[in-house]
């Protein structure tokens, strides 16, 4: 059948297929397809349309938008640093460095020191990381192979015959080459540290949960020996002179000499004290639970003044500057005149509404750290008034320098220095050719 049709097309035609064939050719499809088709745009990529020139840009907009640039550049930088350009502007300090994350892979920092040349931190893995004071370089990291047990401080002490530096935890004592970063001692404490040690001579001298405070030689590591105060010793032991000042939480507190680890005097209050003593060279001031801060004569114990207040005291004592500073709840950050004349009640300065603990004084300000906020407060020295104050939710740890640098690290281990505004021209380009010279640290 198919052949046929073929052979009928190919054949000669005749005059009814003519006909046909005519119909198809002028129907209207066929003129439709015979008829010539106009260009079209391409539907999937039409031709852009031409638009009008913009309207020139008012100067109020020009001016807005350039603010709103620069407002996107300095957050992106707040964000990028540990303690942000914003806020250091804003309390007259400016960066110097800040290195890479430095704590170890799933670690956090938890110890954050200084000595001249260098910061040390300490994490919470056990690695030890030392850095260059003057342009962030990490000299190198060591790791103290540390079990369950916390950090408690890190000490850099120096002697003729060794540069060593000192890793305490709250088992004992490693003890490692300041140069190299090599482990050559490991020493165990007889009496296990609760607070963070103290340097008085050649000994390490800290508080212990049994309420001792307890002296270890650390050259030698040697446990030397132990003076029972009672209680717990929850405060930080405070040097002053050659008297190393202690209390208990069972309201002893306790002057010890240099020499001999012996009593010189003691004192006995109503109620338990938690936090550090603070002292200068005439006395110490000691805030006690039985809701006084107590001024005693440095060299018999004498009281010189007591502060009653409506609450127990928990939070440490500030002797800074010419004043003396504490942190009350109830009344807030409160001056004392350290040693008043003939006012057996102590002598207040002014109250100010500032959160936190008195670190240092720069300038005309102290500087208040709050660390359950994380706000650093900068108070008039004279007046109490807040001068200027910041959340600074990335820092963990602050530290101020007798220069008035400061130094913060964060949780990762990110360590950022410091440095005023008012440092002199000689001293910021001798900083910047030291960072020059030297590369950025290294991460994690």
């Amino acid at each position: 059948m198919i052949e046929s049709q073929t052979s009928a097309v190919r054949g000669p035609a005749s005059a009814g297929t003519l006909l046909a064939l005519a119909a198809v050719a002028f129907s209207p499809v066929a003129a439709a397809l015979a008829a010539p088709v106009a260009p079209q745009s391409p539907t999937k990529d039409p031709v852009p349309a031409v638009d009008a020139p913009a309207a020139p840009e008012a100067p109020e907009q020009a001016a807005e938008r350039r603010r709103a640039e620069r407002r996107a550049a300095q957050a992106a930088l707040d964000e990028r640093y540990v303690f942000g350009p914003s806020a250091a502007d804003d309390f007259g300090y400016r960066i110097v460095w800040q290195t890479e994350p430095l704590a170890t892979l799933d670690a956090s920092m938890q110890v954050l020191n200084a000595s001249e040349d260098s910061y040390w931190m300490g994490d919470s893995a056990g690695s030890v990381v030392r850095i260059r004071r003057d342009n962030g370089e990490v000299v190198w990291r060591a790791s103290t192979n540390q079990g369950v047990e916390r950090m408690v401080g890190i000490e850099y002490l120096p002697t003729p015959r060794h540069d060593n530096a000192y890793v305490v935890n709250e088992l004992g004592m490693v003890t490692l080459d300041a140069v190299t970063g090599n482990v050559l001692r490991r020493a165990r404490f007889s009496q296990l540290p609760a607070t963070e040690p103290s340097v008085f001579g050649s000994y390490l001298v800290f508080g212990t949960r049994t309420g001792l405070t307890s002296w270890f030689q650390y050259v030698t590591g040697y446990n030397w020996r132990s003076t029972t105060i009672g209680g717990a010793v929850n405060g930080r032991i405070t040097i002053a002179g050659d008297l190393a000042l202690a209390a208990g939480t069972n309201g002893t507190v306790m002057a010890l000499s240099a020499g001999t680890a012996g009593v010189a005097w003691t004192r006995k209050l109503a109620a338990g004290v938690e936090a550090p003593i603070a002292a200068d060279d005439m006395a110490c001031y000691v805030a006690g639970r039985d809701q006084s801060l107590w001024a005693f004569d440095l060299m018999r114990g004498r009281v010189l003044w007591q502060y009653f207040t409506q609450t127990p005291l928990i939070n440490p004592p500030a002797r800074v500057g010419d004043g003396l500073y504490l942190q009350i709840p109830g009344e807030g950050l409160v001056s004392f005149v350290p040693q008043p004349n003939e006012k057996p009640d102590g002598e207040v300065r002014w109250k100010s509404k500032a959160p936190g603990n008195v670190l240092a004084q720069v300038r005309s300000d102290v500087m208040a750290w709050d660390r359950a906020s994380r706000t650093l407060t900068a108070v008039d020295v004279a007046t109490g008034r807040i001068v200027r104050q910041a959340r600074l939710p990335k820092v963990e740890a602050v530290r101020f320098g007798a220069d008035s640098t400061m130094v913060v690290a964060s949780a990762d281990g990110r360590v950022q220095r410091l440095e005023t505004l008012a440092r002199s021209a000689a001293e910021a380009a001798s900083a910047r050719e030291s960072a020059a010279a030297a590369p950025q640290s290294s991460s994690r």
